[in-house]
């Protein structure tokens, strides 16, 4: 189960999170990390995937004033858009399992070929510190 809790009023204009109801429904999909396009690896999966998804379900993007709290099925497909506007959309994201996930060993492929790259291991307060 995933929750977000907005800090910030959440509109359609600053990045809201969008889902594709009934997503969940597909259980796990496969995916990939994307390393190439952020400088974080984000999971990934085909446009035509997300076409298919949508021609069923549509998208949503849920709003709400600071303090809306939304759970949502840990497999229901989402992402968000950066944020065009002059507000902030600041979020908390918590993302639960289920305990038994950590007494079985599983197969994790590092999302880095050569570990983690030190630009993914710094702070946002560090990155704004240097661009000074």
């Amino acid at each position: 189960m995933n929750v977000a809790i907005f800090l910030d009023e959440v509109n359609e204009f600053n990045g809201p999170l969008m889902f594709i109801p009934g997503s969940h429904k597909q259980g796990v999909l496969d995916a990939q990390h994307d390393t190439s396009t952020t400088s974080y690896p984000l999971w990934t999966i085909t446009n035509d995937a997300i076409r298919t998804m949508v021609g069923k379900g549509g998208i949503v993007a849920p709003k709400g004033p600071a303090g809306s709290m939304i759970l949502f099925h840990g497999c229901l497909v989402h992402a968000s858009t950066s944020n065009l506007s002059p507000w902030n959309r600041v979020a908390v994201y918590l993302s639960l399992c289920a305990v038994n996930c950590l007494l079985k060993d599983y197969d994790v492929a590092l999302p880095w070929k050569n570990g983690t790259p030190a630009s993914a291991l710094q702070t946002s307060l560090e990155v704004l510190k240097e661009a000074a």
